[in-house]
């Protein structure tokens, strides 16, 4: 079966594990829960799939497979939970820490002492299944104890630390003084973030010899330079509009997210610079693009569509039937507005509205760039495209 329906098999698994989850919690139905717990449990599945095939030496396309049909044991919990409370309540949940003492504790005895409240019963018992199942597994293909203890052991941990995710963040905000908003979703905005994380890890490692590139002293400076450019708008939006935007809990995860914001859109760029949009590989730029459209989503509407902004840019230089890159004037002017583009990013992400932005500035910025990459099409002339 094709690599691409395991996906939609996590997913029916992932929906039907939800509709008993909010039964056997007897839980009103929210959109806030639904991708709270689906972010939760990618994060868990996306953490099994790099650490078995880490310890294990299997390909990740195998552990794919192997994880997402296992991934149906997610099943039984609430079924336990529903059997064993006659259909009483059963709160499923975060474990109750609030302290490293009590870390300790929970960890040893696998979720607490409580069995109807955080770690229940259901959970527990799928938590040896798995546990159990990765050690068999990891054994099996190193035929090694200690690594595939080690192995075992750190999947446990992962799991443990997913569950105590409220502490650790109540930890992060203490330390520096963040407050938590009415609407705070840092929960939800850390768990995208992770996920984001494991699954641009979980593409190299399937496709390490296609997505791989040489990383050449150009390229670093082009990151280096939107990397500079976002924070520049970010400022400029601080500075003259101080009451749109303050750092709490939820915002301080638009940084990491900024990241793989930036990061993808540097890989879009460097593989349109080495032709690598050349034939149908559709796959490479669709999946680009919805990690763009998926990340710059979870920050802000605004945030959305100074990257599309950006996107629309690369998108008409690089690829067909237009690719004006090879048009030396629209390709410094196109190259221009992406540097513009990234100045929109900081900028509309940081609570500025569009139009607000400096007009002399964005003139000076259009000319400065402008003149430099027609510089660099005209006069330096580079043999390769790295540039």
């Amino acid at each position: 079966m094709p690599l691409k329906r395991y996906l939609f098999l996590f997913l029916a698994i992932l929906s039907v594990r939800l509709c008993l989850e909010f039964f056997s919690n007897q839980r009103l139905f929210r959109a806030e829960d639904a991708i709270h717990i689906g972010l939760w449990f990618t994060f868990i599945v996306g953490a099994f799939m790099i650490q078995l095939h880490l310890f294990s030496g299997e390909k990740i396309e195998k552990i794919v497979r192997l994880v997402v049909c296992c991934f149906s044991i997610a099943l039984t919990a609430p079924i336990i939970d529903l059997i064993v409370s006659q259909g009483k309540l059963s709160k499923m949940n975060y474990l109750a820490i609030n302290s490293f003492s009590d870390i300790a504790y929970s960890y040893i005895t696998i979720g607490g002492a409580s069995l109807s409240r955080g770690a229940t019963l259901g959970i527990r018992i799928e938590i040896v299944l798995l546990v159990f199942a990765s050690f068999n597994y990891v054994y099996a293909k190193t035929g090694k104890i200690f690594k595939s203890l080690l192995g075992t052991l750190c999947i446990y941990t992962v799991l443990f630390l997913s569950g105590a995710l409220p502490f650790f963040l109540g930890k992060i905000n203490d330390l520096l003084h963040l407050s938590y908003a009415p609407d705070d979703k840092s929960s939800i905005y850390l768990l995208f973030t992770l996920d984001m994380f494991f699954l641009l890890f979980i593409v190299y490692r399937f496709k390490r010899k296609y997505v791989s590139f040489n990383i050449t002293w150009q390229a670093i400076i082009r990151l280096l330079v939107a990397i500079a450019l976002v924070t520049y708008g970010g400022w400029l939006a601080i500075e003259n509009y101080p009451m749109n935007w303050k750092l709490d809990p939820t915002t301080l995860y638009y940084f990491p997210l900024l990241i793989i914001l930036i990061v993808t859109l540097w890989i879009y760029d460097h593989f349109g610079r080495n032709n690598r949009f050349n034939g149908n590989q559709f796959a490479l730029q669709n999946g680009l693009f919805l990690v763009l459209l998926s990340t710059s989503a979870c920050i802000s509407f605004y945030t959305c569509f100074a990257t599309l902004i950006v996107w629309g840019l690369l998108f008409v230089l690089f690829e067909k039937p237009l690719r004006f890159k090879q048009i030396p004037l629209l390709s410094a002017l196109f190259q221009a507005g992406v540097s513009v583009g990234f100045l929109f990013v900081g900028f509309l992400t940081f609570g500025a509205p569009l139009i607000g932005f400096p007009t002399l500035l964005l003139f000076l910025a259009l000319l400065i760039s402008f003149s430099i990459h027609l510089t660099i099409e005209y006069l330096l002339k580079p043999k390769t495209t790295n540039f």
